[in-house]
């Protein structure tokens, strides 16, 4: 009996606030809407604690860009290299942070949901992975770099690893605890997401991939419809870099791309949702986040308005498939070209496109802006708290 009292105050110590009760906009603490509701909610919801973070860094990043469209930077590119990293690094390990929010807001171990998303960013197997060579273990098909960066894909993992963590910890015995239950769910969890979901995600976008090529070689205008208006969706997905071999291979043997503006369209969508609900809301916390995410979202950092302001409120963000669509369908109508692939997708990209299509392309970004700002605000939405 002692000994299992004095393993109780151990790993009460050791776990302290890592293991937090679900919040109240958790899937188990939310009994109301449908399915998708309840999923948007949980997205948003592990977001917003990010935020912050978020929106700093995209400012930082979004003043790099603006200032290599104008021709600063590109003449030192160690400084270039050290503002990116300062400015890039939480997008790059978001998943990470994503894993750590969401396991706070489902009532599992916070820093076991961390180690969860950190697993497929080491160093070592990150070079492995790109190093062109087939990666397989024991046989197995392993993740892709890509698909380490779904957000759904993490998601899932994170949600899975709760309830095996919680199960682990009711039927294994208290004084081998501490060790068991961490172990177990970082092996189970970490190989079903290396060798299980993440093949498969990758399997899916190579499918979805070919699908768009076959499109804009032959559906033309309802490619750029159908791709403008899911752009979103694939970043949330982790599928964003599906059509960047297709891109790649326009570019060197045409010397120009009609993929990469329709990309653009998407992210002035973002935008122009976060704005309609700047117009459109009472709250003043709304409206400030609306405002600078949908100016991030301007300057090509969509992150923010994503997931900060139109997924929460939920029909802001059919607003931006609307107008994605339709800006992605006017770029195809009117051969749109791009001459690079940018890092960046909103007004700075004007710099990458072809002189001669140069104002189509302000259309188009226009279009999708206005359009999904006027969706949104014609629409409506619940007009909640940011903090709830």
């Amino acid at each position: 009996m002692n000994q299992e009292l004095l393993s109780k105050r151990i790993i009460s110590q050791v776990e302290g606030e890592d293991r937090q009760e679900p919040t109240s906009g958790s899937p188990k603490a939310a009994a109301e809407g449908n399915p998708i509701s309840r999923l948007l909610d949980f997205i948003s919801g592990a977001f917003t604690p990010i935020l912050p973070a978020m929106i700093g860094a995209g400012m930082i990043k979004a003043v790099i860009y603006v200032l290599m469209s104008f021709g600063f930077l590109l003449s030192d590119p160690q400084m270039y290299t050290i503002l990116l990293a300062i400015s890039d690094g939480i997008f790059y390990f978001l998943p990470i942070f994503v894993a750590a929010s969401a396991a706070r807001r489902l009532g599992s171990n916070v820093f076991v949901a961390a180690a969860v998303g950190a697993s497929v960013f080491h160093p070592q197997l990150t070079a492995l992975l790109q190093s062109g060579e087939e990666v397989r273990f024991a046989g197995l098909s392993v993740i892709e770099p890509q698909a380490a960066s779904s957000i759904i894909l993490i998601l899932v993992v994170v949600w899975m690893a709760s309830y095996l963590e919680k199960w682990l910890d009711r039927y294994i015995p208290c004084w081998l605890k501490l060790m068991a239950v961490p172990t177990l769910t970082l092996v189970i969890t970490i190989s079903l997401m290396m060798f299980v979901f993440g093949p498969l995600w990758t399997y899916l976008g190579q499918h979805i991939s070919d699908g768009f090529g076959w499109l804009f070689d032959n559906a033309g205008v309802l490619a750029g419809l159908l791709l403008g208006g899911i752009m979103s969706v694939l970043i949330i997905a982790g599928m964003q870099y599906i059509m960047m071999p297709i891109m790649v291979s326009s570019l060197a043997a045409l010397g120009y791309d009609q993929i990469f503006p329709v990309v653009v369209a998407a992210a002035l969508a973002q935008a122009g949702a976060a704005f309609g609900v700047l117009f459109k809301s009472k709250n003043g916390k709304v409206k400030t986040l609306a405002f600078w995410t949908g100016l991030l979202a301007l300057l090509g950092v969509t992150e923010p308005a994503m997931y900060g302001i139109n997924m929460r409120f939920k029909k802001p963000f059919a607003a931006v498939l609307i107008g994605g669509a339709l800006g992605g369908a006017f770029m195809i109508l009117f051969e749109t070209k791009s001459i690079a692939i940018g890092g960046v997708s909103g007004l700075p990209s004007l710099g990458l496109i072809l002189g001669s299509t140069w104002v189509y392309a302000i259309w188009g970004m226009l279009i999708s802006f206005v359009s999904a700002g006027v969706i949104t605000y014609f629409m409506g939405f619940v007009d909640k708290n940011i903090n709830s």
